[in-house]
């Protein structure tokens, strides 16, 4: 019995072992690896553009939101403050009375993200944009929008309003027409 496996794993006369691929197939898979990968590449940039422009639209509105709060908590006007520093956005808390520049906390936002060039309107000084909260949690000083964006088209922008002066806010994405207030980003 022995003998007979033994023979049956020697290879008949005239054939070869083949194990493993040839060159033809390792390219062919290679082939067909590679344009898959150049299929799937643009569209995975963009999911992570979109996700990066989305988590810093959400940082900004909680931390308006909570600027707002903890106005209205402490009994104080407070002041909410984003800047551009060197290349890369940061926002601030802080009182009223505080200067921007004296600001002790600053937070950056997802790396990648800049200001867009169109609709922000929130008020300025010295490079930095603000908007002020009252004890009550009111807008003091008009309102505002602040957008982003990764660079590109519009669709891309993504936007934190400031619509009443009883401080509601709201989200808002970038779309290709302007609406009734001449805003790309609603």
């Amino acid at each position: 019995m022995t003998q007979l496996l033994q023979r049956s794993r020697k290879p008949l006369c005239g054939q070869a072992n083949s194990a493993g691929f040839t060159l033809i197939e390792s390219l062919i898979a290679v082939v067909i690896v590679g344009l898959m990968a150049a299929i799937a590449a643009p569209s995975w940039f963009q999911l992570v553009q979109q996700r990066k422009i989305n988590i810093s639209q959400d940082m900004v509105y909680q931390a308006m939101r909570a600027t707002q709060a903890d106005a209205m908590q402490q009994r104080h006007d407070r002041r909410f403050s984003i800047r551009d520093r060197n290349g890369r956005i940061e926002w601030a808390s802080h009182p009223e009375t505080t200067l921007s520049s004296q600001a002790a906390a600053w937070t950056p936002l997802v790396e990648g993200v800049v200001f867009a060039a169109i609709d922000n309107t929130m008020l300025s000084s010295g490079g930095t944009y603000y908007v002020k909260f009252d004890m009550y949690g009111n807008v003091k000083a008009g309102l505002s929008t602040v957008t982003f964006s990764t660079g590109g088209s519009q669709q891309t922008h993504r936007c934190v309003v400031v619509s009443t002066m009883i401080g509601a806010m709201r989200k808002g994405k970038g779309h290709t027409q302007v609406n009734s207030n001449d805003r790309f980003c609603y």
